[in-house]
C-alpha cells in the first residue's frame, strides 16, 4: 500500500471571475526531463481546479518528508503553464510575449513573497525574460509555451524548515490580474428617434461616462465613452441605461442593462498603445 506524501501546489488565481463559475484557463505540464525525474522518484501531479498539486507515493516512513529533502536538494522542476485559449489575452493584463522573442518566468526564489511565483503583485511585464536566458525552456517540437515555472527544491526545503503549519503543503501562487479598459458605447439609432440630451447613467450616477454625443464618422450613431478604465469580469455588481436627460422626472431611461464588453470587443489606441478600448454597438 502505498502513503501519499504532499508536496506543494501551484494555484492559479485568475481575477476576472468575480462569480462561483471561476474556470482554470491555463494547463501546467511538467518538461519532459521534469517528468522523468518525477516518474523515477514516484512523484505525481493531481489536478485541481486552480492548477496542481505535487504528491509522493511515500511508504510507511516515520518522517516522509525528511527522506524526501534528501532526494529534493538541488533539483528545480520545471513546468510549462500553456494558455487554453488565445482570445482571454483581452480580459487579462498580460501579452502574447513569444512574438518578441519572451517568455514569462515565474519561480519560487522571490524575496518579496516565497510563496509567489512573481515579481509583483501580479503576474505581468516585470516577469517576461528573453527566451534565450531561460536555462530550462522546452527545445522540443510541441510545446505551446506561455510561461516557464521553476520550483528551485532548495528554496521548497527551506521555506519548509520556516514554516508554520505542520504537514500542510507549500501553495505557490500565480495572481494574474483583469484587464481595464475605457468602454465605448455606440448607440445606432435605427428608428430615428432620439433627440436631445443623453446621458449613460448607473443609478442615477452620470459619473461614469462623458456626455452621449453624435458620432460624426457614423450616420445615425452617438457614442459615449467611460471617463476611467472599468475592469472587465465575468459578473458585474453596476449596470448601464441609456436615458434622456432633462425633464420634470430629471431622466427618463430609454434603454435598461446596457451590454457588457465581449472578449472580441478590444481596440488599441493608435497614438498611445497602452491605452484600450471595449467598443459595444447597441442598437435602438
Amino acid at each position: 500500500m502505498a502513503f501519499i506524501t504532499k508536496l506543494f501546489r501551484i494555484a492559479i488565481s485568475n481575477h476576472y471571475y468575480k462569480s462561483n463559475n471561476a474556470r482554470n484557463d491555463f494547463d501546467i505540464a511538467p518538461t519532459r526531463s521534469t517528468a522523468s525525474w518525477m516518474a523515477a522518484r514516484k512523484v505525481r501531479i493531481l489536478p485541481h481546479s486552480d492548477g496542481i498539486e505535487l504528491i509522493w507515493l511515500s511508504q510507511d516512513y516515520d518522517d516522509p518528508l525528511t527522506l524526501f529533502k534528501k532526494k529534493a536538494e538541488g533539483i528545480t522542476l520545471s513546468f510549462v503553464m500553456t494558455l487554453k485559449s488565445g482570445w482571454l489575452l483581452n480580459l487579462l493584463e498580460l501579452e502574447a510575449a513569444y512574438p518578441t522573442g519572451q517568455v514569462y518566468y515565474l519561480y519560487n526564489g522571490r524575496t518579496h513573497d516565497p510563496n509567489c511565483l512573481h515579481s509583483k503583485t501580479f503576474m505581468g511585464s516585470a516577469d517576461l525574460a528573453g527566451i534565450q536566458d531561460v536555462v530550462h525552456y522546452p527545445t522540443e517540437p510541441g510545446w505551446n509555451v506561455f510561461a516557464i515555472i521553476d520550483i528551485d527544491l532548495t528554496h521548497w526545503i527551506d521555506a519548509l524548515q520556516k514554516g508554520s503549519l505542520v504537514g500542510a503543503p507549500i501553495v505557490y501562487k500565480i495572481n494574474i490580474k483583469n484587464r481595464a479598459t475605457f468602454w465605448r458605447y455606440y448607440v445606432v439609432d435605427t428608428k430615428k428617434q432620439l433627440s436631445g440630451a443623453l446621458g449613460i447613467l448607473s443609478k442615477g450616477d452620470a459619473s461614469y461616462f462623458s456626455q452621449v454625443k453624435a458620432c460624426t464618422e457614423l450616420s445615425d450613431t452617438y457614442c459615449a465613452e467611460s471617463t476611467m478604465p472599468m475592469e472587465l469580469c465575468d459578473q458585474y455588481d453596476r449596470s448601464f441605461s441609456l436615458c434622456k436627460l432633462g425633464g420634470a422626472k430629471g431622466e427618463t431611461i430609454l434603454l435598461e442593462r446596457l451590454p457588457y464588453p465581449s472578449y472580441d470587443s478590444l481596440k488599441q489606441d493608435k497614438r498611445n498603445t497602452k491605452k484600450h478600448y471595449s467598443d459595444i454597438v447597441v442598437y435602438v
